[in-house]
């Protein structure tokens, strides 16, 4: 008030003194000047506690300093204390192994928001600039709430907005739960909770790893020492890595013997969640990215940390709840942190009904009668024909490609039949003659995206696709089929990405799906059914669905009403759901999993999912290794020669050799099918007193193991010994693919060139 008066006078001032003396008027003018000059250095002072465009925020640069006192949250299994004064996690220790996740107090972060606003997509609100309003500790001293309000953010000022948090403790897990109260004018785009501002690794440890989930499998990464995998380039403050995939639904933060499990709970997918790492302050030397030895390097305190990062995007008067963050320490490998995520599963996954051949050992063929490219191989009529060969070698299920108008990723979302090569009654003639030979058709569908050369999509199909913030719909790519100009890219079909939560979508996909059910087959295998090429949410304002939404809450309506319709026709107990590679949230719809590995594979879904049906394309033409990982794994064989395009009678090596496997493990089914997989749990096998890694062990109801040992090498035998962790019955016997008759052995056995054998305990 006093400046805003000496402002006015000394502005009268200059007014007065048109008629006065040239020093009167400057000494008006020096007044104004010194003001501003006040002002200049109260604004340069208020921004040394902003983020600024000039530099990034540092962890010292905090409003309010943490507090001497601490709120402790402690069981047998964890202890935790959040900063009483500001609600920043300070400490975060495993009781079972002394880890302290969180290095040291000072790094400790409460929260972080990103506020955009109209002319400002940067508008952080951080927790060091917030205090508490409240916090209550339960009368057990499991459970915190915590409450912040009327948040201070780095460019708008005092915002209308409350969090409330809840930490509790469940066991060896904690959970960070967290409702938004949203009154302000904007939209928040992002809440980060929890934050481990230091994430450490034990002392003297080896590097630190990073596990996420893709495409059925682990895939295990260095994540700090000696190297840190940079995403941000030079567009971020730090060399930053965030996890992408949607199906990550968990992450491990591990070292050999240890680790920490970070899992977002909501299997409804309402919400968009990712692991954000960001190491501060930087490279050692950028020449080979090094991290920093020392503690801190030119002042600055070197560290990794942690952020759970929720893309709630709740618009202005909007309250919602984040999903649920687990974080659970573990001791022992990637199994025993993936077990913690099996606990949440039992809690809510059902898988819904399914055919009874679908679950029994089987096998299938792939087989393509037309590509994008117009590669008419055989007309509707002929198909029992190329089917004779499946019936004769045993193949239960044809998955059948490329039937539908314009050939296999053509035309999406059509399922109409291709006059080219018949019509729908010969396709449906064709199927029922199939099916008398025993043989269950399962027809290709897709529903993610649309075929933008398509005149339906340029006159209707756009309004339906997913778009981004600016309005723009989503690309898919497109895929390369056999002809020189279309693997040049030269006449790609692009694709769109689909809003599955568009229910004028969804009408769409019903009215193609009805026409597959018309056909008469037993089953569709949806190809990417939650694959969305990078999209994950739609702006869109008029599809009917909160702005913005995830697609995959979308595929779990589209899954449900495919299911509905089923339900309501034929029968589900008649038909197959199956998809490629499903991730949990639709896992209960689409029963049967389709993928492709590779060297390196390392089974998660498996072991998280040990019954669940899943198949694997076997395409070599005498693929010994891949079919002993599909006896290893519990896969189903899809036959697939020359890339799902020949006949089963194209490559006998490989149906001969598939056979004896699946005879092998229709014989011991109750060690290899009925009985759970546990990967390389429960039994070690060594040679020449090495740890051997390619083997696997199945645990039957009764406790009994088979152990399935593998021998990559394409000459001579390799000598095993097999070490159950606790030895179940009184002796054991040993089978192999060749010698399917079980004999009795030693815990020590011979594993014949590219070939298995299976010790089962009796």
């Amino acid at each position: 008030m006093h400046l805003q008066k000496f402002f006015r006078c000394a502005f009268l001032g200059t007014l007065t003194t048109r008629r006065k003396s040239n020093g009167c008027r400057c000494i008006a003018l020096l007044a104004i000047f010194a003001l501003l000059c006040v002002a200049s250095t109260k604004n340069a002072h208020s921004q040394d506690w902003k983020s600024g465009q000039d530099s990034p925020v540092h962890d010292s640069d905090r409003l309010y300093p943490l507090s001497a006192q601490q709120i402790v949250l402690e069981n047998e299994h964890l202890y935790l204390a959040f900063d009483q004064h500001t609600g920043a996690l300070v400490k975060f220790v495993s009781k079972v192994t002394g880890w302290q996740w969180q290095t040291a107090p000072e790094f400790g972060e409460s929260f972080r928001l990103f506020v955009p606003t109209p002319d400002r997509s940067y508008n952080p609100v951080l927790g060091s600039r917030n205090t508490l309003t409240s916090f209550e500790k339960s009368a057990d001293g499991k459970s915190l709430h915590l409450v912040w309000s009327n948040l201070q953010s780095e460019y708008q000022g005092k915002l209308d907005i409350t969090l409330r948090g809840r930490v509790h403790l469940e066991g060896d897990t904690v959970g960070f739960d967290m409702t938004v109260e949203n009154h302000s004018a904007h939209t928040i785009s992002s809440v980060s909770w929890p934050i481990l501002g230091g994430l450490a690794r034990p002392k003297q440890s080896p590097p630190m790893r990073l596990a996420t989930l893709v495409y059925a499998g682990l895939n295990i990464s260095p994540l700090y020492d000696p190297s840190f995998p940079n995403q941000g380039y030079f567009g971020t403050n730090y060399p930053t890595h965030m996890v992408n995939q949607y199906d990550s639904r968990f992450i491990l933060v591990s070292t050999p013997d240890q680790g920490l499990y970070i899992g977002a709970h909501n299997p409804d997918a309402q919400e968009m969640v990712k692991y954000l790492f960001e190491l501060k302050p930087g490279y050692d030397d950028s020449w080979d990215n090094s991290i920093p030895k020392d503690p801190s390097i030119s002042g600055h305190p070197v560290r990794l940390s942690m952020e759970v990062v929720h893309f709630a995007f709740l618009n202005a008067g909007e309250s919602g709840a984040l999903a649920p963050i687990v974080l659970g320490p573990y001791t022992g490998d990637w199994h025993s942190g993936v077990d913690i995520y099996k606990r949440w599963l039992a809690t809510w996954y059902k898988p819904l009904p399914l055919p009874e051949w679908a679950a029994d050992v089987h096998s299938w063929q792939q087989l393509q009668i037309n590509s994008a490219e117009d590669d008419l191989r055989t007309p509707y009529r002929d198909l029992p024909r190329r089917a004779q060969q499946a019936a004769a070698n045993g193949i239960t299920a044809l998955q059948l490609v490329g039937w539908n108008n314009g050939g296999q990723d053509r035309g999406n979302p059509s399922q109409d039949t291709d006059p080219r090569l018949g019509s729908a009654a010969d396709l449906k003639d064709a199927i029922a003659q199939i099916e008398k030979m025993g043989i269950h058709v399962i027809l290709f569908n897709k529903y993610p995206w649309a075929d933008t050369t398509t005149d339906w999509y340029k006159t209707e199909l756009y309004k339906y696709m997913a778009t981004d913030p600016y309005g723009n719909v989503y690309p898919g790519g497109g895929y390369r089929y056999e002809t020189p100009e279309q693997l040049a890219g030269l006449n790609v079909r692009g694709f769109a990405v689909a809003c599955t939560n568009d229910v004028r979508w969804r009408e769409v996909s019903a009215r193609e799906f009805q026409k597959v059910i018309d056909l008469g087959g037993d089953g569709m295998l949806y190809d990417e059914v939650a694959h969305h090429h990078g999209a994950e949410l739609c702006f869109s304002s008029d599809h009917g669905h909160h702005s913005p939404a995830t697609l995959w809450s979308g595929d779990i309506l589209l899954g449900n009403m495919f299911r509905k319709m089923v339900r309501d026709s034929v029968g589900e107990n008649h038909f197959l759901f199956s998809g490629e590679d499903p991730e949990d949230t639709i896992g209960e719809i689409y029963s049967l999993s389709y993928f492709r590995i590779s060297p390196g594979h390392i089974p998660e879904e498996r072991y998280a999912f040990p019954f669940r049906p899943m198949m694997i394309a076997i395409t070599g033409f005498d693929d010994r290794e891949e079919i002993n990982r599909a006896l290893m794994y519990r896969y189903i064989l899809s036959y697939e020669p020359f890339n799902f395009k020949g006949n089963i009678d194209d490559f006998p090596l490989t149906v001969a050799y598939g056979k004896k496997v699946d005879a092998l493990r229709t014989r011991y089914k109750d060690y290899l099918w009925d009985a759970e997989f546990r990967d390389t749990q429960e039994a070690r096998v060594t040679i020449a007193g090495k740890p051997y890694p390619d083997y696997s062990v199945f645990r039957r109801d009764n406790g009994e193991h088979a152990v399935v040992i593998t021998n990559t090498k394409t000459t001579g035998s390799l000598t095993a010994a097999v070490a159950f962790d606790h030895p179940w019955g009184n002796q054991l016997i040993c089978a192999s693919p060749e010698k399917p008759d079980g004999v009795s052995c030693s815990h020590t056995v011979s594993v014949p060139p590219r070939s298995v054998l299976v010790v089962m305990e009796q």
